[in-house]
């Protein structure tokens, strides 16, 4: 019996701690912030006098990353440069182990292209055009019964309130996670100085939002993409499950939801106010006949 009751105690010790590790776990995804940093550039320092000049493959290019839990994992990518022009790169690092998800991802499509090259091809029935127009048709249809009952929904009171909860968590959120640093420089030029002066002057009336962010100078004469930016910022998981929680404890967003998952009647057809005095008034002309 005691040699029973102390496998109890260990197993119920290992389940303890498994349950504690699970909930550092889960806090430490929900409250640690991802952060990201992205920067791209357009190579293209001497302009030209045509508007297309630019190789998108060799003058444009791009980076970013994303970190977390000081840097235990991490995700870089790439595409551009001039090493690889119009490579894309990326890879996975965990605790500083590499893992290149490009070579990988290369690899899987590989083997898909094998496998489909294997499988002999099976004999597929041919639709005729007239039946892949009266599929597309009736698929339109299905789709625009669905946009209207949506637009009907929305338009009811239960609608409007739940439509101003969903756009007020989502401005949230999206405030949550914009760049706290970010930057643009360089010199744009359009090629003919009325237009590059336009530069400065859509500058001014942004002023407010880009002091301190954005320092672009023009070319009055030649086309010029000559530009650099940067952005960083963090994400913490917490803010989403708050606001899909916020937003699932709302009454009318979860009516509007049941609303929408339900959809249209079947064979039902909606109609403004004159068709349905219309369709009523020839009922009883019918009725009196």
């Amino acid at each position: 019996m005691a040699v029973f009751l102390t496998v109890l105690k260990v197993l119920g010790i290992v389940v303890l701690v498994l349950l504690a590790l699970l909930l550092i776990l889960m806090l430490l995804v929900l409250f640690v912030p991802f952060r990201y940093s992205f920067s791209g550039g357009i190579n293209d320092p001497e302009g030209d006098t045509k508007a297309f000049h630019l190789d998108p493959k060799k003058d444009i290019s791009a980076e970013g990353s994303v970190r977390w839990l000081l840097g235990a994992l991490k995700v870089t990518g790439a595409v551009g440069g001039e090493e690889e022009a119009g490579a894309a790169r990326m890879e996975l690092r965990i605790f500083g182990i590499k893992y290149p998800i490009d070579k990988l991802l290369k690899k899987k499509e590989e083997l898909r292209e094998e496998e489909k090259e294997e499988k002999p091809k099976e004999a597929e029935e041919k639709k005729t055009l007239e039946e892949k127009i009266e599929a597309a048709l009736q698929r339109v249809e299905r789709l625009s019964r669905r946009i209207d009952d949506a637009l009907r929904a929305l338009q009811t009171e239960y609608g409007v309130r739940a439509k101003e909860v969903i756009i007020r968590r989502i401005l949230h959120m999206i405030e949550q996670v914009m760049p706290t640093q970010w930057g643009l420089t360089g010199v744009l030029g359009l090629g003919d100085p009325s237009r590059s002066a336009k530069v400065f002057a859509v500058q001014g009336y942004l002023y407010p939002l880009t002091a301190g962010h954005v320092a672009i100078g023009t070319d009055y004469e030649l086309y010029r993409y000559d530009l650099r930016g940067a952005a960083r910022g963090k994400i913490r998981i917490i803010t989403f499950a708050y606001g899909g929680i916020r937003l699932l404890l709302s009454r009318d967003v979860r009516r509007l939801l049941r609303r929408l998952r339900r959809g249209p009647a079947p064979g039902h057809r909606y109609t403004n106010g004159n068709n349905r005095q219309a369709i009523a008034a020839g009922n009883v002309q019918e009725r009196i006949k």
